[in-house]
Parts: structure tokens; C-alpha cells; sequence
């Protein structure tokens, strides 16, 4: 489903990690990180090509709204994953961003992952996240 794209995993709850990269590696993506700060995510994102990423909204050292920037800025196709609600900056943002409400299933994570890459023209033209469309299996709305 993945054929072997690096996914960025940005988690800071060790057993959540070890899940996304499981469900990742079984999709056949490969995984990268998982990191658990901005910091460390942000250190990657300079160094290593990166297809798309999955993205928590709290990280170990703050809101996950400067790695979301450099993410952006590369032009990586994001993946919220998350418990709670998307931050009013990102809502802002990116009113479009595609979220996977925790706990995530399996399947439908790994086809929104697959949805990512659904949109070769979007790629190519160098669209900017706000115009990513959503793939959320959520019943609520980002923006709420």
C-alpha cells in the first residue's frame, strides 16, 4: 500500500510509536523515528527525505505547531494523529489537514497514509498543505 515510502513518525508516547511504526511497516512503508519532541523531529526533517509524517499535537516539549511549519515548508504531507483537537494556529493554517482520531484503526490509518499519495498532480504543482484534501475517519470536524 505504502510501497516503501518514509513515513515520519513523530509520537512522544512510546507504546503509541511502536503502534503507528507497526501499522507503517505492515502497510509496507518504512518507518522513520520515531522522535518525541519538536526538536528532535525538526533535527530529522533537515537531514533525512521524508515522503509524509504523522504527526501527535503534543509532543515532549511543546505543542507540535513548529514542526508542523517545517513540514510545510519541505512540502511533506502531514498526518495528524491525535486525541484532542487541532490548535487554532493549525486550524488556521491548514484548515484541510487530514486527522486520525486516537485510539486509530489500523486499516484506516494505513489507507489515509495511502490517501497522502493519492494526489500525484498536487504533489508535483507543489500545492501547500492548505489545499490537502481530508481523509479524517473521525465523525467530528478539525475545526471544531
Amino acid at each position: 500500500m505504502l510501497n516503501g515510502r518514509r513515513i515520519l513518525i513523530i509520537e512522544d508516547e512510546i507504546l503509541i510509536a511502536m503502534e503507528l511504526a507497526d501499522i507503517v511497516e505492515d502497510a509496507e512503508g518504512r518507518v522513520l523515528g520515531p522522535v518525541r519532541s519538536n526538536r528532535d523531529a525538526i533535527r530529522l526533517i533537515e537531514r533525512e527525505p521524508i515522503d509524509a509524517a504523522l504527526l501527535d499535537l503534543n509532543l515532549a516539549d511543546g505543542e507540535a505547531t513548529p514542526t508542523a511549519e517545517r513540514l510545510a515548508a519541505a512540502r511533506v504531507p502531514i498526518l495528524v494523529c491525535t486525541a484532542g483537537v487541532l490548535p487554532r494556529a493549525m486550524r488556521i493554517l491548514w484548515p484541510n489537514l487530514p486527522i486520525q482520531r486516537k485510539p486509530v484503526d489500523p486499516r484506516a490509518l494505513a489507507q489515509a497514509l495511502a490517501a497522502l499519495f493519492a494526489a500525484p498532480a498536487q504533489a508535483a504543482s507543489g500545492a501547500a498543505p492548505t489545499s490537502w484534501r481530508a481523509c479524517s475517519s473521525d465523525m467530528g470536524s478539525p475545526n471544531a
